[in-house]
């Protein structure tokens, strides 16, 4: 008998939270480069923003710092959502890339803004660190987890998931993920709003399982 998975991957970073806006700030702070957020077109903000390797750098020590983490606004609408998700049955597993380090603050930050979840799991998703003697895990080690559907911002991962470990997608509309072509397991929305209502298709893209 096949056991129902009620697991909703949920990324962090401009899902839940509005990371590159943050970026930005500190962009014209520290550099004083004014960018646009539609300016943002590609996933890694330091090239976007025409930043060298050594300021690029820079700019993600700083907006790992607890200090700056603990500043970035949450997305609002996201929060209802995931409560009534939470209501329904479901259990809501946040899956970052951050750095092992940001747990801590990372979890702070989801307490304070109030945001519903059952778990929370570092992965190394683009190889910018190692998880040797860490609590974060491999995408190796990811994808023998199950999920009924996912909710990311990066192409990258999206298409993991729905390549390699065969879950349905909802991909929040950005600037850096525009170029992307059709796939039958990955959903474009808008807003979290959209995400809601798509729910039932979700679901039903995932065979009923769920």
């Amino acid at each position: 008998m096949t056991t129902v998975c009620r697991t909703i991957y949920v990324d962090l970073d401009d899902v839940l939270c509005q990371a590159a806006r943050h970026f930005l700030i500190v962009v014209e702070r520290e550099f004083g480069k004014r960018i646009a957020y539609e300016q943002l077109t590609n996933f890694d903000v330091g090239h976007s923003c025409g930043l060298a390797a050594d300021d690029c750098d820079e700019l993600y020590r700083i907006v790992h710092r607890p200090d700056e983490l603990l500043r970035m606004t949450p997305v609002n609408e996201a929060i209802a959502v995931l409560k009534q998700w939470e209501e329904q049955g479901f259990d809501i597993a946040i899956v970052t890339g951050r750095p092992p380090e940001s747990v801590e603050v990372s979890l702070a930050w989801l307490a304070k803004h109030r945001i519903s979840h059952g778990s929370f799991t570092v992965v190394d998703k683009y190889s910018r660190f190692t998880t040797d003697n860490t609590n974060a895990i491999t995408l190796t080690e990811l994808s023998t987890r199950r999920f009924c559907w996912a909710v990311e911002d990066s192409l990258p991962m999206a298409h993991f998931l729905a390549d390699e470990m065969r879950v349905p997608v909802a991909l929040i509309d950005r600037p850096w993920n525009q170029s992307d072509g059709e796939h039958f397991r990955i959903g474009r929305y808008r807003d979290w709003h959209a995400i809601s209502a798509a729910a039932p298709a979700l679901i039903a893209l995932n065979g009923g399982r769920v």
